[in-house]
């Protein structure tokens, strides 16, 4: 069956993980991508953690960079400008995450572009914004974590040491906003022939990411306030949280609070039913209750208390490890992790697709491609001749 997408030919300049992943999602859902990359080095992720048991490819590249082809080419050089613009005549959609005003200096900005092809969807993906005061400095993602107040959420006691989250949080939001950015956008354009330009930064990105808990701050005034213990979040009484086990970790959830007297007796305890009650009492308290919760969940193991939590219908889960994630009955039914062959790197893992179409089902066509491999097909298409092509490879324009 045809992707969604089909049809739709997306031109990228990207490198990192906000614009590479949304690129492999587009291309996941069937478009086709070509990603324009330095001659011999390309994104960056090419040589970050590079595995000799992978034929020296980077699993951070693999997981980042399938359904595209790789176009290097010399941006700086008339020749290459002049591959861009005529790819841009049937171009759908171009996406990039280069530092602001790079493309307008190489003078393959939206004002240029647009004018060889007016219907062109043309997305930057920026770090704070399209104007303003931090417009010049670097946005990586730990940077935005920091500056949109997201690391203040994450950690223990309100005045300790704040916490970024352990994964590219920002970078991977971002890109889910550009996809949503550009499909709508690509939507406009189909209707009425005109294209328009599409900002995306990483700081909106980031504070929209929270918008529950920062809106909450901005319309009471009041701080959400971190836990001493691991309450999971600022803004949840307990028992809500995570907790350890004879044997692993656990978490209740939201209706775990709602019956004290439930939760005594799935506990076995008689202590709780003064400290709760209300919401109110159990945020106040939730320090006391989090201590008795736990002393008693840590003497058994997960299993068995997912078995009683759930027997009463309190919402709980059990904590996964990544080595226990890749074995979970529910992830292996989904089929979220796929296999994937490379010719260099053999059978790699990657994660697949999060939407399931009934019609249109996203496809995994080509692996991560090698620096500049679809050169001699993307030009051909373009009507350059086998001659003209050995010709930019000698000056080094691809």
């Amino acid at each position: 069956m045809a992707g969604a997408l089909e049809g739709v030919k997306i031109l990228g300049f990207t490198h990192f993980a906000q614009g590479p992943f949304a690129l492999q999602l587009l291309g996941d859902l069937g478009a086709d991508v070509i990603n324009v990359e330095r001659p011999g080095k390309g994104d960056f992720n090419r040589s970050f953690h590079q595995r000799e048991d992978m034929g020296g490819e980077s699993p951070i590249f693999l997981a980042l960079n399938r359904n595209k082809r790789s176009l290097a080419v010399d941006l700086k050089s008339p020749e290459g400008k002049q591959i861009i613009k005529e790819l841009v005549k049937d171009t759908d959609v171009l996406v990039t995450n280069y530092r602001a005003g790079v493309l307008e200096h190489l003078g393959l900005g939206y004002d240029e572009l647009r004018k060889i092809n007016p219907a062109l969807v043309y997305c930057e993906a920026l770090g704070y914004g399209e104007s303003g005061p931090y417009i010049h400095l670097p946005g990586q993602d730990i940077i935005g974590q920091a500056i949109s107040g997201l690391v203040t959420m994450v950690g223990r006691d309100l005045d300790g040491m704040p916490e970024s989250v352990g994964i590219y949080e920002v970078d991977i939001y971002s890109s889910m906003v550009i996809v949503v950015a550009v499909t709508t956008a690509l939507y406009h354009a189909r209707q009425t022939g005109q294209g328009q330009r599409v900002a995306v930064d990483l700081l909106s990105s980031a504070i929209h990411l929270q918008s529950q808990e920062f809106s909450y701050y901005l319309n009471t005034g009041e701080l959400p306030k971190r836990a001493h213990n691991h309450s999971g979040h600022t803004l949840q009484p307990a028992p809500y949280g995570i907790y350890r086990t004879s044997d692993g970790f656990m978490v209740l959830s939201t209706n775990a609070g709602d019956r004290p007297e439930l939760l005594e007796q799935i506990l076995d305890v008689d202590t709780l039913i003064p400290l709760m009650g209300s919401e109110e009492k159990n945020m106040c308290n939730r320090e006391a209750i989090f201590e008795i919760v736990q002393e008693r969940i840590r003497e058994k193991p997960t299993q068995y208390w997912l078995d009683r939590f759930n027997a009463k219908g309190i919402w709980c889960g059990k904590v996964n490890t990544y080595e226990s994630l890749k074995t979970d009955p529910q992830v292996l039914h989904n089929g979220i992790i796929q296999q994937i062959p490379h010719p260099k790197a053999g059978t790699y893992q990657a994660i697949g697709t999060p939407i399931y179409y009934s019609e249109t089902p996203p496809t995994i066509r080509r692996t991560a491609p090698a620096l500049g491999e679809h050169n001699e097909e993307i030009l051909k298409e373009l009507g350059y001749s086998g001659e003209d092509i050995e010709a930019l490879r000698e000056k080094g324009v691809i």
